[in-house]
C-alpha cells in the first residue's frame, strides 16, 4: 500500500480542483477568476500548487490562452468524478432517484445529434428510468442557447461558439471530437482512393444545410488553393442527403460517424477530406442554474457514456 505521507494531499482542496476544471473549460486564467469570484493571483497560485503536485506544467501558455497538456486531459475525468462525489455528500439522498422520478428531459439538438447521439440516449433512458421521457427539439447554435436561457430545454448538444460575454451563463462539456469525410455511392470514381483538392473541385457536390447555400471550411480550403466547389444541390437534413448520394453522382461532406453508421444502409463509402482541421468538438451545454442539479448530473453522465460508444 502506498504510504499516504508520501503524497502531499495538503496541496489539494476543493477550490484547487474547481479551478483546474474551470481552466479546462475556459483556457484563460482571467475567465476562471471571473467565474469563481477570485483574484487572478489566487488562480495562478492554485495552478502553481497543481503543477508542483503533479510535476507537470498542466497548462502551456499560447497566444490564444492556455493549452492543456496530455496529463491535464488525463486528469480531467478523474478530478471531475472527485468533485462529483464531494457534491453528492451535500445533496439530499432523497432528492433524485432515476427509478422513481417522473419528469421530462428536454434536449436541444440538430440533425447530426438527432441521428447519432439521441437514439442511443433514448434507448439508455428507457432502460434506466422508464418514467423519464426525452423530448428532442431541433434547435441549433444561438437558438439552443436562447432556449437554455429561457428554460425551454434542459440540455443542448452540438458545436457552440459561445460569446465571451455569455460564457458565465453556461456550463460547457466536451463529449468527443468528430471529423468530416467525403461520401458518395459505393462505386463513385472519385472515392476509389483518397481525393485531392483538385478532385473535389471537379466533382458535383451536395450540401447539407438548414439555412440554404452557405460556404464553410471546405470552400475556404479550396479557395486558398485557387479552386471552387460546385454545389449542385442543397438539402436541410442528413438522411435526405444520404438517400440522394446513394442514387446519384453527387458527393457530400459528412461527419465521419454518420458515414460509418449508414454505410451499409445506404450503400455509400467515404474517404478523408484533403484539408487540415476538418473536424469539430461535440459539446453538451447546460445553463449555469442547473450546474448542481442531481437530475442534470445524471443526464450528463448517461450522455457521456452513450457518446463514447
Amino acid at each position: 500500500m502506498v504510504d499516504i505521507n508520501k503524497i502531499n494531499l495538503r496541496l489539494i482542496d476543493t477550490t484547487v480542483l474547481l479551478i483546474f476544471l474551470s481552466l479546462m473549460r475556459h483556457r484563460k486564467a482571467t475567465e476562471v477568476a471571473r467565474e469563481m469570484g477570485l483574484t487572478q493571483p489566487a488562480v495562478s497560485h492554485a495552478l502553481k500548487r497543481l503543477r508542483m503536485l503533479y510535476e507537470d506544467p498542466l497548462f502551456l501558455r499560447r497566444a490564444h490562452g492556455l493549452e492543456p497538456t496530455s496529463l491535464a486531459h488525463e486528469l480531467e475525468p478523474k478530478i471531475r468524478r472527485i468533485v462529483r462525489l464531494l457534491s453528492e455528500t451535500l445533496e439530499d439522498p432523497d432528492k433524485f432517484d432515476p427509478l422513481s422520478t417522473a419528469t421530462d428531459l428536454r434536449i436541444g439538438a440538430f440533425d447530426y445529434e438527432l441521428t447519432s447521439v439521441i437514439p442511443k440516449l433514448v434507448a439508455e433512458m428507457r432502460n434506466l428510468s422508464p418514467n423519464i421521457d426525452v423530448q428532442a427539439y431541433p434547435f441549433v447554435y444561438s437558438e439552443a442557447l436562447d432556449a437554455l436561457v429561457h428554460g425551454r430545454i434542459d440540455l443542448a448538444i452540438g458545436y457552440f461558439d459561445i460569446p465571451q460575454k455569455s460564457e458565465a451563463s453556461f456550463v460547457v462539456e466536451d463529449l468527443y471530437t468528430e471529423h468530416y469525410v467525403l461520401a458518395g455511392r459505393r462505386d463513385h470514381p472519385l472515392l476509389t482512393a483518397n481525393p485531392t483538392l483538385d478532385d473535389m473541385a471537379q466533382v458535383d457536390h451536395l450540401l447539407v444545410s438548414p439555412h440554404g447555400l452557405i460556404r464553410n471550411r471546405v470552400d475556404e480550403a479550396l479557395r486558398i488553393q485557387g479552386y471552387k466547389r460546385k454545389i449542385r444541390t442543397v438539402v436541410p437534413s442528413l438522411f435526405s442527403a444520404l438517400s440522394i448520394i446513394e442514387k446519384s453522382d453527387l458527393v457530400v461532406t459528412l461527419p465521419e460517424r454518420v458515414a460509418q453508421t449508414n454505410g451499409q444502409r445506404f450503400d455509400i463509402v467515404h474517404r478523408p477530406l484533403p484539408i487540415e482541421d476538418g473536424g469539430f468538438q461535440l459539446q453538451a451545454v447546460r445553463h449555469a442554474r442547473n450546474a448542481n442539479s442531481p437530475l442534470h448530473f445524471w443526464l450528463l453522465e448517461n450522455l457521456r457514456r452513450v457518446a463514447s460508444l
